[in-house]
Order: C-alpha cells, then sequence, then structure tokens
C-alpha cells in the first residue's frame, strides 16, 4: 500500500513518489489553494526535513520537524510529515494520532485519510483501514493512490479468505485456483499477503461507483438548491411587486387626503368671503339706515327751527302793531301816568317768556341725556353715537372714527348693561347747555358709580354732545 510522504512546493497540482520497500511512501501537495489558508509556513524548513528523510536521517529529521512545530504548531504541512517521519520509524500508534488530528482540523485533506488507512492495515486492522480509504475518496474521488490502496486492501482481504476458507476445508476444489492467480499475479514479500489484479479493478470499480453516486447526489443537491434559490427569489420579488403597491396605494391615500384638505381650504375661503360680504351689505344697510334717520331728524329739526322762526317773527310784528297804536303825544300827565303804567305790566311778560324757553330748552336736554343713557343701556350703537356731535372730541385724543369703532367693541355682545342718570343737573346758555349727573353702570361683575359732566350743543334742533368728562 502507499503512504502520502514527500512534501514539494506549493504549486498546483498532485505529484506521487513510490519508493521500493514493504510500504511504499508517495507524495504530498497542499495546491496553491492552500497556500493562503496556511501561511507563514517556511518552505525551506520543509524541504530541509524532506530531505534528512530521503537520505535515511529519519531521527534528525524528526528533531528538526519538533523544533519547528514548537514555534510554528498550525503549520499543516510540517505536521503531515511529522507523521510520515513517525511512520518510516515504526511508530505507528504516533503516527496515527498525528494523521487522525490531521483528518479532525483539515477534513477535505484526503492525504492524512490515506496514510491513516494504511496504518490501520499495517496493524491488521482492514476493516477499519478501509473505512478510512473511502472516506479519503469521498473527499476526492479523483486521489488516485486511495483508489490504489483501497484495492490493494481489497486484494489481501480476498486472499486471507481464500486462504482461511482452504485451511477450514481443503477438500474445495475452486479456492485453490482462486489462491494460486492471486500468488501468481503478486508474489508474497515478507511473509504478507500482496495485491492482485483482479482485487485492484474491483475496488476501483467499487470506488468509482461510490464516486459516480456521491457526485449523484451531489446533482441532485445542487438542483434542489437551485429550485429552493429560484423559491427564494420569486418569493422575493412577490414581495417586491406587494411593497411597491402598498407604496403606491400610500402615495393615492396621500393625494386624496391633500385634494380634500384643499377642497376643505377652498371651501372655507368661499365661506369667508361670503361672510365678509354679509357683513359689509349689513353695514352699507346700517349707514344707509343712519343716514336716512339722520335726514329725517335734520328734517325735523329745520322745521321745528322754521315753527320758532315764524313764531318769533309773529310776536315781533305784534309788538311793533302795539307801539304804532300808541298816543303819538304824551302831553297830558294822565297820559304819561298810563304810559308810565304800562311799561312794568309790558316787561312782566318778556321775562316770563325768557323763562319759559330756557325751562324748555332744559327738559330737551335732559330728555337728550336719557335717550343717550337708555341707546347705551340698550346696545343700539345708532342711536347711541347719533347722540354726539360731529364736532366731538374724544377724551384720549383718537379721532372721532376710531373712537366710534371702539365704542362698538366694547359695547356691542356684552352682556345686559344698566346705565341709570341720577341727580340730573342742567343749565341751559343759548344754543349751548351743561348737564351734571352720577352715573351707575353695571355689566357682569363690573359695577361703578361716577361723577360725569356732558357738555352738549343744539344742532339742527338737536341737543348732541360736543365733550364728555368724568369726575367733575
Amino acid at each position: 500500500m502507499l503512504i502520502s510522504s514527500r512534501v514539494p512546493s506549493r504549486v498546483p497540482g498532485r505529484t506521487y513518489l513510490r519508493i521500493a520497500r514493504p510500504v511504499a511512501i508517495a507524495a504530498f501537495s497542499l495546491g496553491a489553494a492552500l497556500c493562503g489558508a496556511f501561511a507563514h509556513a517556511s518552505q525551506e524548513a520543509v524541504d530541509e526535513v524532506s530531505r534528512l528523510l530521503e537520505q535515511g536521517k529519519a531521527p534528525q529529521a524528526a528533531k528538526q520537524a519538533e523544533a519547528y512545530l514548537k514555534q510554528n504548531p498550525a503549520d499543516v504541512q510540517m505536521r503531515f510529515l511529522q507523521g510520515v517521519i513517525a511512520a518510516e520509524q515504526r511508530q505507528n500508534a504516533q503516527a496515527i494520532k498525528i494523521f487522525t488530528a490531521l483528518t479532525r482540523d483539515y477534513p477535505s485533506l484526503p492525504e492524512p485519510y490515506n496514510n491513516l488507512a494504511v496504518l490501520y492495515a499495517a496493524e491488521g486492522q482492514e476493516r477499519k483501514a478501509s473505512e478510512v480509504l473511502e472516506q479519503a475518496i469521498r473527499t476526492n474521488p479523483s486521489y488516485a493512490t486511495a483508489h490504489e490502496n483501497l484495492g490493494d486492501l481489497y486484494a489481501r482481504m480476498a486472499s486471507d479468505a481464500y486462504a482461511k476458507a482452504l485451511q477450514l476445508d481443503g477438500s474445495r476444489q475452486a479456492i485453490q485456483p482462486k489462491l494460486a492467480l492471486i500468488t501468481q499475479i503478486f508474489p508474497k514479500q515478507g511473509g504478507a499477503q500482496v495485491k492482485t489484479a483482479q482485487a485492484t479493478t474491483t475496488a476501483t470499480a467499487a470506488s468509482t461507483k461510490v464516486a459516480d453516486a456521491k457526485a449523484a447526489q451531489a446533482r441532485e443537491a445542487d438542483a434542489k438548491l437551485a429550485e429552493t434559490r429560484a423559491a427564494e427569489a420569486k418569493a422575493a420579488e412577490a414581495k417586491a411587486a406587494e411593497f411597491k403597491a402598498a407604496e403606491v396605494k400610500a402615495a393615492d391615500a396621500k393625494a386624496a387626503q391633500a385634494k380634500a384638505a384643499e377642497a376643505k381650504a377652498a371651501e372655507a375661503k368661499a365661506a369667508e368671503a361670503k361672510a365678509a360680504e354679509a357683513k359689509l351689505a349689513q353695514a352699507k344697510a346700517a349707514e344707509a339706515k343712519a343716514a336716512e334717520t339722520k335726514l329725517a331728524q335734520e328734517k325735523a329739526a329745520q322745521a321745528a327751527q322754521a315753527a320758532q322762526d315764524k313764531a318769533r317773527a309773529a310776536e315781533e310784528a305784534r309788538q311793533a302793531a302795539a307801539k304804532a297804536a300808541a298816543p303819538a303825544t304824551a302831553a297830558t300827565a294822565t297820559a304819561a301816568t298810563a304810559v308810565a303804567a304800562a311799561e312794568p305790566a309790558k316787561a312782566a311778560p318778556a321775562v316770563d317768556e325768557k323763562k319759559a324757553a330756557q325751562s324748555a330748552a332744559a327738559q330737551e336736554v335732559e330728555a337728550a341725556v336719557k335717550a343717550w343713557s337708555t341707546a347705551w343701556a340698550g346696545q343700539d350703537m345708532d342711536r347711541y353715537l347719533d347722540a354726539y356731535s360731529d364736532h366731538f372730541s374724544p377724551a384720549d385724543g383718537s379721532s372721532l372714527a376710531k373712537w366710534k369703532e371702539q365704542r362698538r367693541q366694547r359695547i356691542v355682545g356684552r352682556t345686559a348693561i344698566v346705565v341709570n342718570v341720577r341727580d340730573l343737573k342742567v343749565t341751559v346758555d343759548g344754543d349751548k347747555a351743561t348737564a351734571q349727573f352720577r352715573q351707575y353702570y353695571a355689566s357682569g361683575a363690573l359695577k361703578t358709580t361716577t361723577r360725569k359732566t356732558l357738555r352738549m350743543q343744539r344742532e339742527k334742533g338737536q341737543w348732541r354732545i360736543t365733550h364728555e368728562g368724568t369726575g367733575s
């Protein structure tokens, strides 16, 4: 049988070396693919140990290998060579230990299996040797050394079986020719059974069959793997399509939401515009009504003023006629006395008429103040603001228009308002008047009592406020 022995330089391919001795030694190459896996190995050290072994200096080679492995314990080439050296020194137990460790650490290498099988066969463990050789062939079906060794092993086992059968039953005539044939083809060396061509052929065929079966299994596994990968790819495509559809659906939903939001915003804007138009129309209508009311008031004031002017003219005409009817001469004492007596009587009605006019004006002012407070309490802004003259000056110095807008904001929409005028005192001086009173105001939680003074002026027959002050 052949043992893988020499470790050549690291180049692709395999070479074998056979040495003529009972147990032949073959070569072993890790190949370029393993160089990266077992970096930092010293090829010079390996070559030196191999040279010593070929020169028959096995002990020296063993020492150098051991020293090198102490520094590089993971160097697979030197470990393999150490096992070959142990086999050469007939240290089979040590060699078996080394090659067993290599098969465990590097199960894809067939050479350690081959050498381990040779060692088992040397110790008579043919069955175990055949199992290890079959493992080597499974690792590398094209490893010829393992096929040849397996054939040799089968031939030796056949020779042993024939010899045993003949020993047990020498009368069997068919056994002797078979044993003679094996002996004729492969003579015995050192008492051991030798190889037979027939056994080698049979072993090679068996190993080839095993290799073919393994290749078929590999092809079947590859086909299943391809089917699995195709199914996975199909599932991935389906999942991607589903994800894309979900993205499109989400985008459509988002677009629909955006469109709905735009429509809602447009509706709100249209509603705001409509409300603004309605508010503007209401404001215009209120202004038109206020203008109409003001015009009517002005017409009424003009009519009242015209009536007053007419009454005054009639009075003046009457007085002129009375003067014209008096005697032209006042010669007599009687006439003088009569005239003197008539003068006081004539002045008395004029004083009474002035007082009556002032009293009437004061009543008009009182009525105007009460109408002003009633409009304020009733939140009737048209009547309330109409009580102020166009010449009214707001106390804060703002314009009349801004002041009116502020009053609208402060009055309209509040809870119930109560405005009472107490202790009202009015003084009239021609077309001007002053009203002083205590004002009680209440709205919600707010309740106040203040002194207030309104300065008023007759404008076209209506008393209007020109100044409003508090505290005096």
